[in-house]
Protein backbone atom coordinates (compact mmCIF):
# COMPACT_ATOMS: atom_id res chain seq x y z
CA UNK A 1 0.00 0.00 0.00
CA UNK A 2 1.71 3.26 -1.41
CA UNK A 3 1.45 6.32 1.37
CA UNK A 4 -1.72 7.47 1.40
CA UNK A 5 -2.31 11.93 2.35
CA UNK A 6 -6.47 11.63 1.52
CA UNK A 7 -8.94 9.16 1.29
CA UNK A 8 -9.23 10.00 -2.14
CA UNK A 9 -6.13 8.00 -2.35
CA UNK A 10 -8.02 4.46 -1.00
CA UNK A 11 -7.96 1.73 -3.62
CA UNK A 12 -11.30 -0.54 -4.07
CA UNK A 13 -11.06 -3.89 -2.42
CA UNK A 14 -9.62 -2.34 0.58
CA UNK A 15 -10.41 -3.02 3.98
CA UNK A 16 -11.47 -0.08 6.21
CA UNK A 17 -11.49 -0.60 10.11
CA UNK A 18 -14.26 1.86 11.68
CA UNK A 19 -14.92 2.40 15.07
CA UNK A 20 -18.09 4.17 16.59
CA UNK A 21 -18.81 4.72 20.03
CA UNK A 22 -21.66 2.62 22.03
CA UNK A 23 -21.18 0.31 19.18
CA UNK A 24 -17.50 -1.33 18.66
CA UNK A 25 -15.65 -1.47 16.06
CA UNK A 26 -16.74 -3.30 12.20
CA UNK A 27 -14.44 -4.18 9.31
CA UNK A 28 -16.06 -2.26 6.14
CA UNK A 29 -14.65 -3.05 2.48
CA UNK A 30 -13.86 -0.12 -0.13
CA UNK A 31 -16.11 -0.81 -3.73
CA UNK A 32 -16.19 2.68 -5.17
CA UNK A 33 -14.06 5.17 -4.58
CA UNK A 34 -15.62 8.59 -6.59
CA UNK A 35 -15.63 12.43 -5.90
CA UNK A 36 -18.00 12.86 -3.84
CA UNK A 37 -17.54 9.56 -1.48
CA UNK A 38 -16.49 6.19 -0.36
CA UNK A 39 -18.62 3.87 -0.93
CA UNK A 40 -18.13 0.62 1.46
CA UNK A 41 -19.58 -2.93 1.90
CA UNK A 42 -20.71 -3.34 5.61
CA UNK A 43 -22.07 -5.76 8.07
CA UNK A 44 -25.74 -5.72 8.05
CA UNK A 45 -25.40 -5.09 12.26
CA UNK A 46 -23.59 -2.38 12.14
CA UNK A 47 -25.67 -0.61 9.42
CA UNK A 48 -28.12 -0.81 11.91
CA UNK A 49 -26.66 1.23 14.86
CA UNK A 50 -25.87 4.32 12.45
CA UNK A 51 -27.57 7.15 11.06
CA UNK A 52 -26.20 9.94 8.66
CA UNK A 53 -23.70 12.65 10.20
CA UNK A 54 -22.72 10.60 12.47
CA UNK A 55 -18.41 10.84 12.82
CA UNK A 56 -16.84 7.42 12.82
CA UNK A 57 -13.06 6.40 13.68
CA UNK A 58 -11.47 5.24 10.17
CA UNK A 59 -8.48 2.94 10.22
CA UNK A 60 -6.10 1.51 7.00
CA UNK A 61 -3.44 -1.19 7.89
CA UNK A 62 -1.01 -1.20 4.94
CA UNK A 63 1.48 -4.99 5.04
CA UNK A 64 3.06 -5.53 6.96
CA UNK A 65 2.42 -3.03 10.04
CA UNK A 66 1.85 0.31 10.64
CA UNK A 67 -2.30 2.10 10.62
CA UNK A 68 -3.97 5.48 8.64
CA UNK A 69 -5.66 7.04 10.78
CA UNK A 70 -8.77 9.19 10.11
CA UNK A 71 -12.11 10.67 11.28
CA UNK A 72 -14.91 10.93 9.06
CA UNK A 73 -18.84 11.33 8.48
CA UNK A 74 -21.09 8.95 7.78
CA UNK A 75 -22.84 10.38 4.47
CA UNK A 76 -25.70 8.15 4.27
CA UNK A 77 -26.41 4.64 4.24
CA UNK A 78 -28.44 2.03 2.05
CA UNK A 79 -29.83 -1.58 2.83
CA UNK A 80 -30.46 -3.48 -0.51
CA UNK A 81 -29.08 -5.08 -2.18
CA UNK A 82 -27.06 -5.55 0.50
CA UNK A 83 -25.43 -3.06 3.62
CA UNK A 84 -23.24 -0.54 2.01
CA UNK A 85 -22.24 2.65 3.70
CA UNK A 86 -21.11 6.18 2.19
CA UNK A 87 -18.29 7.84 4.15
CA UNK A 88 -17.19 11.57 3.25
CA UNK A 89 -13.71 12.27 1.82
CA UNK A 90 -11.02 13.79 4.10
CA UNK A 91 -7.49 15.27 3.86
CA UNK A 92 -6.69 14.82 7.21
CA UNK A 93 -5.24 11.50 7.63
CA UNK A 94 -1.97 10.69 10.09
CA UNK A 95 0.02 7.25 10.00
CA UNK A 96 0.91 5.98 12.93
CA UNK A 97 3.75 3.15 13.15
CA UNK A 98 1.90 0.77 15.36
CA UNK A 99 -1.59 -0.30 14.79
CA UNK A 100 -4.39 -0.08 17.84
CA UNK A 101 -4.61 -2.90 20.25
CA UNK A 102 -8.22 -4.14 21.22
CA UNK A 103 -9.39 -6.93 23.56
CA UNK A 104 -12.33 -9.14 23.21
CA UNK A 105 -14.15 -10.75 25.32
CA UNK A 106 -14.50 -14.43 23.73
CA UNK A 107 -15.05 -17.91 24.38
CA UNK A 108 -13.00 -20.19 22.00
CA UNK A 109 -12.27 -23.77 22.95
CA UNK A 110 -8.59 -24.07 22.56
CA UNK A 111 -6.76 -27.68 22.36
CA UNK A 112 -2.95 -27.46 23.51
CA UNK A 113 -0.48 -29.16 24.60
CA UNK A 114 2.95 -27.85 26.64
CA UNK A 115 6.49 -27.57 26.25
CA UNK A 116 9.98 -26.38 27.42
CA UNK A 117 12.34 -24.50 25.68
CA UNK A 118 14.30 -26.62 27.51
CA UNK A 119 13.54 -29.82 26.52
CA UNK A 120 16.83 -31.88 25.46
CA UNK A 121 15.06 -34.16 23.28
CA UNK A 122 12.60 -33.82 20.65
CA UNK A 123 9.14 -36.24 21.20
CA UNK A 124 6.60 -37.67 18.64
CA UNK A 125 3.03 -36.68 17.89
CA UNK A 126 2.04 -40.43 20.13
CA UNK A 127 4.17 -38.68 22.71
CA UNK A 128 1.86 -35.34 23.20
CA UNK A 129 -0.31 -35.10 25.69
CA UNK A 130 -3.64 -32.84 24.59
CA UNK A 131 -5.18 -30.49 26.97
CA UNK A 132 -8.42 -28.58 26.99
CA UNK A 133 -9.17 -24.32 27.66
CA UNK A 134 -11.05 -21.38 26.49
CA UNK A 135 -9.62 -18.72 25.33
CA UNK A 136 -11.27 -15.58 27.25
CA UNK A 137 -9.63 -12.77 26.27
CA UNK A 138 -8.11 -11.95 22.79
CA UNK A 139 -5.65 -9.87 21.05
CA UNK A 140 -3.26 -10.19 17.65
CA UNK A 141 -0.47 -10.33 20.67
CA UNK A 142 -1.70 -12.47 23.81
CA UNK A 143 -4.41 -14.21 25.32
CA UNK A 144 -6.05 -15.34 28.61
CA UNK A 145 -6.72 -18.92 28.94
CA UNK A 146 -8.42 -20.65 31.18
CA UNK A 147 -8.24 -23.93 31.79
CA UNK A 148 -7.59 -26.56 34.84
CA UNK A 149 -3.86 -28.19 33.38
CA UNK A 150 -1.08 -26.66 35.44
CA UNK A 151 0.65 -24.49 32.86
CA UNK A 152 4.43 -22.99 33.45
CA UNK A 153 6.41 -22.97 30.17
CA UNK A 154 4.80 -23.01 26.17
CA UNK A 155 1.67 -24.30 24.68
CA UNK A 156 1.04 -24.99 21.32
CA UNK A 157 -2.53 -25.81 19.81
CA UNK A 158 -4.81 -24.42 16.84
CA UNK A 159 -7.19 -21.37 17.20
CA UNK A 160 -10.31 -22.07 15.40
CA UNK A 161 -11.83 -18.46 14.12
CA UNK A 162 -14.64 -19.41 11.90
CA UNK A 163 -13.47 -21.02 8.97
CA UNK A 164 -9.63 -20.34 9.85
CA UNK A 165 -7.24 -22.39 11.97
CA UNK A 166 -4.38 -20.28 13.22
CA UNK A 167 -1.35 -22.76 14.63
CA UNK A 168 -0.62 -20.99 17.87
CA UNK A 169 2.50 -20.99 20.30
CA UNK A 170 2.07 -19.21 23.31
CA UNK A 171 4.35 -18.31 26.18
CA UNK A 172 3.14 -18.12 29.63
CA UNK A 173 3.69 -14.76 30.84
CA UNK A 174 1.48 -14.84 34.27
CA UNK A 175 -1.20 -17.11 36.28
CA UNK A 176 -3.90 -16.58 38.37
CA UNK A 177 -6.29 -19.97 39.35
CA UNK A 178 -6.71 -21.44 36.44
CA UNK A 179 -6.17 -17.98 34.49
CA UNK A 180 -3.03 -17.61 32.67
CA UNK A 181 -1.82 -14.84 30.36
CA UNK A 182 -0.12 -16.33 26.70
CA UNK A 183 2.03 -13.80 24.60
CA UNK A 184 2.44 -15.20 21.22
CA UNK A 185 5.45 -16.31 19.82
CA UNK A 186 6.65 -16.64 16.39
CA UNK A 187 2.59 -15.16 15.00
CA UNK A 188 3.28 -14.60 11.32
CA UNK A 189 1.53 -11.09 9.89
CA UNK A 190 -1.06 -12.36 7.94
CA UNK A 191 -2.05 -14.82 10.62
CA UNK A 192 -2.18 -11.49 13.15
CA UNK A 193 -4.39 -9.52 10.44
CA UNK A 194 -6.73 -13.04 10.84
CA UNK A 195 -7.07 -12.52 14.48
CA UNK A 196 -7.41 -8.62 14.61
CA UNK A 197 -10.60 -8.91 11.96
CA UNK A 198 -11.95 -11.46 14.04
CA UNK A 199 -11.66 -9.57 17.23
CA UNK A 200 -12.94 -6.38 15.05
CA UNK A 201 -16.03 -8.23 14.30
CA UNK A 202 -16.87 -9.50 18.07
CA UNK A 203 -15.90 -6.44 19.54
CA UNK A 204 -18.91 -4.51 20.74
CA UNK A 205 -19.39 -1.84 23.72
Amino acid sequence: MKNITKTADIKTNTPVRVYKKGYGYALLTVIENNELFLLCKSPEEFLSHIKENDTVECYLWPYPDGSYDFNTTILGKINSPFPIILLQHTDTIVYNPSRRCLKAQVNIPFTFFTFSINTSRSFSSEEIQWHEGIIKELTDREAVLQTSTLLEHYVKGHLTLGTKKIDITGKVTASGDTLYDITFVGLDDADRISILDYVFTVYRE
